[in-house]
């Protein structure tokens, strides 16, 4: 923009020179404090395309507004670039943190939406560098917006969104794989395929998506953590619980509960409560310290007693089973006679 100056000669040089100064000293300041990214040298890039691609989009949006001398929407870009390279999930900024008219504000609304609904998805772990360049450019779009007096900006940062949202719309259609832990930690491989290819997945979180029957399974990187929870939180909540085994240990030849595992007796009882379905199993064990027909009899009923206790809470007679193994499955395998306290148990199995 060309501007004519209106001001006599010695004020013109005046106001340069105020102008000048004024410059220097924001560039003097940029080097510090919100304005400098220096921080990110010293760190470790997460373990998340996306959140490293959406680092690197932040600092370039950081530098545009650097150069145009936008303070408080550089630091805004560079805060959200350190946050990013720090593994922080950050998401797309909100319309209440800018100042919008209500036509561009809808706009904005329904642009925001399908972004998130892609992320929810998992297209940041699916697509993560194509995600990274959507959401900054809706960021940007929205920031341009705000400021209203550069069209072409405007439009740029609009069309980076669409194109990047595009591209991430056509690669997250399809069957998505997650390999996931069990609940004891172990770890298994899966392999997906069909008749174009296949992808074996055998890492914490390794992911493919399957496009179409006639493309082969495509290898998607490490499903970050936050969105497998995001993705199939869902799913993993309505899942069936993990079966939870206790172990309650009687004084010898008696059926009277040791004092820790009277107490243990009411943690059982409270897992059998939060149960919506629950099946128990509960199986009696003696050490070998007496007769085998006793240790049976003595088994079934330090079995019996514990079963009353759960038929007490109200479960039906149908989902408890409650069984007798004598001395015939020790914990610590003893010659005939040993007195062994650890042997000398019952065991409750909650589904």
């Amino acid at each position: 923009m060309i501007m004519q100056n209106r001001y006599p000669a010695p004020i013109g040089k005046l106001r340069s020179l105020f102008v000048a100064t004024l410059l220097a000293l924001s560039v003097s300041a940029c080097a510090i404090g919100p304005y400098d990214t220096k921080e990110l040298a010293g760190l470790t890039p997460p373990d998340s395309q996306f959140l490293q691609g959406l680092s690197n989009e932040y600092v370039a949006l950081g530098d545009l507004e650097r150069d145009e001398y936008d303070w408080p929407d550089t630091a805004r870009f560079y805060d959200r670039a350190i946050r990013a390279g720090k593994g922080e999930m950050v998401e797309p900024e909100a319309l209440e943190k800018r100042d919008l008219e209500a036509a561009g504000r809808q706009e904005l609304k329904q642009a925001r939406d399908r972004l998130t609904e892609l992320f929810n998805a998992g297209a940041r772990s699916i697509a993560g560098p194509g995600s990274a360049r959507a959401q900054a450019g809706f960021d940007c779009w929205m920031q341009e917006l705000e400021e209203g007096h550069q069209p072409d900006d405007i439009a740029n940062c609009r069309a980076m969104f669409l194109a990047a949202l595009s591209d991430v719309e056509a690669s997250v259609n399809g069957a998505l794989v997650v390999l996931l832990p069990e609940d004891d930690g172990k770890l298994g491989v899966i392999r997906v395929e069909n008749q174009q290819g296949s992808v074996v997945l055998d890492t914490v979180r390794a992911s493919a998506l399957v496009g179409r029957a006639d493309t082969a399974p495509l290898a998607s990187g490490t499903f970050a953590e936050d969105d497998v929870w995001v993705v199939f939180g869902a799913a993993i909540a309505a899942g069936p619980v993990p079966p939870v085994t206790f172990m309650l240990y009687f004084e010898q030849g008696t059926n009277v509960l040791t004092p820790e595992s009277q107490v243990l007796l009411e943690k059982v009882l409270e897992t059998i409560r939060q149960r919506n379905l629950p099946q128990v199993e509960v199986s009696g064990h003696t050490d070998r310290s007496g007769s085998t027909a006793y240790n049976d009899r003595l088994a079934l009923d330090r079995a019996g007693i514990v079963g009353q206790e759960i038929l007490n809470l109200g479960v039906p007679e149908n989902v408890l089973t409650v069984e007798s193994f004598g001395e015939r499955a020790p914990v610590v395998p003893t010659a005939d006679g040993v007195s062994e306290p650890r042997n000398r148990r019952v065991e409750i199995v909650i589904r």
